[in-house]
C-alpha cells in the first residue's frame, strides 16, 4: 500500500498524452490536435505551470521574440494555452485547485481552477466540470505521464 498522500504524488514534473474534450453525444475532439504537446510541474513549495502547444505552429518571420505580424502572433495564441499560479490539494475528494496567477488566456487569471484528479502509477488524469459555450456542452480531460527529465538532458553537459 502506497502510504503518499496525493500532494506528494502529484509533486514533479508531467508530460502531455493528451488533451481531449467529449460532447453530450460523446464526440471527442482535440483543441490543439491530437498530437499536442505539454508540460505541467508542481513544485513541493505549492505552485504549479502548465503549458499546451499544437505541434507544427507556423514560425515567424521576424527573429525577433516580440516580433510577428499580427497573423502569426495570433496563429502561436490560438495553438497555445499557458497559465501558473499556486495550487493547492484536497486530499478526501481528489481534487487540486489551480490558483491561477499567470494566463495567456487574461479571463484566467486571478480566477481558481478546479481540477478531478486520477492517478494510477505514472499517469495523471485531471478533468474538470462541463464546460458550456453557448449551446454546448464540453468534458475536457487532460493525460499526462510522469517526465523522464534524464532522457532529455545530456548528462555530461
Amino acid at each position: 500500500m502506497n502510504a503518499r498522500t496525493l500532494t506528494e504524488r502529484l509533486i514533479g514534473s508531467w508530460t502531455l498524452e493528451s488533451y481531449s474534450t467529449r460532447d453530450a453525444d460523446g464526440e471527442v475532439t482535440y483543441p490543439l490536435g491530437p498530437d499536442a504537446e505539454g508540460l505541467i510541474l508542481y513544485t513541493p513549495d505549492g505552485f504549479m505551470s502548465a503549458q499546451i502547444m499544437a505541434t507544427n505552429r507556423p514560425q515567424y518571420a521576424s527573429r525577433r521574440v516580440h516580433g510577428g505580424t499580427p497573423e502569426e502572433r495570433n496563429a502561436a495564441a490560438r495553438g497555445y494555452l499557458a497559465y501558473s499560479g499556486s495550487y493547492r490539494v484536497d486530499e478526501m475528494e481528489w481534487l487540486v485547485w489551480h490558483h491561477v496567477d499567470l494566463s495567456l488566456y487574461p479571463n484566467w487569471i486571478g480566477d481558481t481552477q478546479k481540477r478531478y484528479v486520477h492517478l494510477e502509477d505514472d499517469v495523471l488524469t485531471l478533468s474538470s466540470d462541463p464546460l458550456v459555450f453557448r449551446t454546448t456542452t464540453l468534458w475536457p480531460t487532460l493525460v499526462w505521464r510522469r517526465a523522464n527529465a534524464v532522457a532529455g538532458c545530456d548528462k555530461e553537459g
